[in-house]
């Protein structure tokens, strides 16, 4: 398979693309085909929908998703070009499409299919999809499945974030939300005020969240507090506890989880800032954007959803990973700020300084919690870095947003 990109559909004309793509085939399948992707492509550009693209010199293949306010996404299209289809686009589009929803919060993705399309049916049952029913929904005397995928939960905040991480696990083990941050009970504060919803009803619990080794007394003080006041539950999560700790949370009824326990619901273990310092940031970034940041008047700032990076400090490198077509780095970013919010915020803040329209950013972020800003007071140029040399020091899968040590950034700057 020769060089494609894949990548979300935000620029107008992108959008547009999709007319030709799929407007020639699926005019004569579905009733209104037009008027529904005339409609689509407005959601596109407002943000409420979400694109995801293959090109190959041309647009060969799309999803088309909307995300629900119950964390649901209602996969609607999902389209490969019939000249380049068997050919494993259809998969790379499909994992890209389903991260993208879990990136966003997503629990379970629905599509339907009709029955007499076998070739699509056996795919989505491939990936995991069951089905649900069966339905004449578009009333055209076709029958079309009902599919639905449940997705398993996944940390997509910043590895080192452990309160963040430990908030993560307890909505995802305990279906627990958080209230407030550090709550005052009787003179102390801690880390959150929970509440755990079990059907129609919910626990107040008291939570700690230490990126520590805890011995007892601590556990004391948060089970003496919870007593004394309103909560019903008292948590504990830290990194590990000493065996007077889990035996004085086992004798009166505090409930601990450890590095362990989110290993087992995480499928690795959560990473220590001990293992190595923080120097810099890799981070993923089309072309076009790039250009426009270098060529912007200061105070420059880099945009990524999520709050991987909210570690970065003043100093601090960003290594600018240009994707398809160049798949290169030749430009570093020294960090002058960050500033995390919702994107509400982060535009009034500093939507002015943003090489974004507010459209552009608006359609980026629509699927994002949570945005983080890196103003930069710098760049420097090195040779282009690429293929095998790129690749023996930074792994591929590691480019759209990873941390970086100081031993890394000298390899990078020391490109010739």
């Amino acid at each position: 398979m020769s060089e494609f990109r894949l990548d979300r559909i935000l620029q107008e004309d992108e959008i547009k693309q999709l007319n030709d793509l799929l407007v020639p085939k699926l005019k004569n399948d579905y009733p209104n085909f037009e008027k529904w992707l005339v409609k689509a492509q407005e959601e596109i550009a407002e943000g409420t929908r979400v694109a995801i693209g293959i090109w190959k010199e041309k647009l060969i293949a799309t999803s088309i998703v909307k995300m629900t306010a119950s964390k649901t996404a209602e996969l609607k299209s999902l389209f490969v070009d019939p000249d380049f289809r068997n050919q494993g686009y259809g998969d790379f589009l499909y994992e890209e499409t389903e991260m993208q929803c879990r990136k966003a919060g997503v629990t379970r993705i629905i599509t339907d299919t009709y029955v007499d399309n076998k070739a699509m049916v056996e795919f989505l049952i491939s990936k995991g999809f069951l089905v649900a029913g069966k339905e004449d929904l578009y009333g055209n005397g076709r029958y079309s499945y009902i599919l639905s995928k449940a997705l398993n939960p996944e940390y997509f905040g910043d590895p080192y974030d452990w309160e963040g991480l430990g908030e993560w696990y307890l909505g995802t083990r305990l279906n627990a939300f958080k209230i407030k941050d550090h709550p005052l009970v009787n003179g102390r504060k801690f880390d959150r005020h929970m509440r755990i919803f079990l059907g129609d009803y919910s626990l107040g619990a008291l939570v700690e969240v230490k990126d520590q080794r805890v011995d007892s007394d601590i556990v004391e003080i948060l089970h003496k507090k919870c007593n004394e006041s309103n909560y019903h539950l008292a948590i504990f999560v830290a990194r590990e506890f000493t065996e007077r700790a889990k035996k004085y949370a086992m004798g009166h009824g505090v409930i601990i989880f450890d590095n362990e326990d989110m290993a087992k619901v995480l499928g690795y273990r959560p990473p220590q800032f001990r293992e190595g310092p923080i120097s810099g940031m890799v981070v993923a970034i089309k072309p076009a954007y790039l250009t426009r940041i270098l060529n912007h008047n200061p105070p420059y700032y880099y945009v990524k959803g999520g709050p991987i990076g909210k570690f970065l400090k003043k100093g601090h490198r960003i290594v600018f990973y240009a994707t398809e077509p160049e798949k290169n780095i030749t430009t570093l970013g020294k960090v002058e700020s960050t500033k995390i919010g919702s994107p509400s915020e982060i535009w009034d803040s500093i939507g002015d300084k943003l090489v974004f329209t507010k459209e552009e950013f608006f359609r980026f972020a629509s699927i994002k919690q949570e945005i983080l800003a890196i103003e930069l007071s710098e760049f420097q140029k090195i040779p282009p870095l690429a293929g095998k040399k790129l690749d023996s020091m930074i792994p591929q899968n590691k480019r759209g947003g990873s941390y970086m040590d100081e031993k890394t950034i000298e390899k990078v700057l020391k490109n010739k």
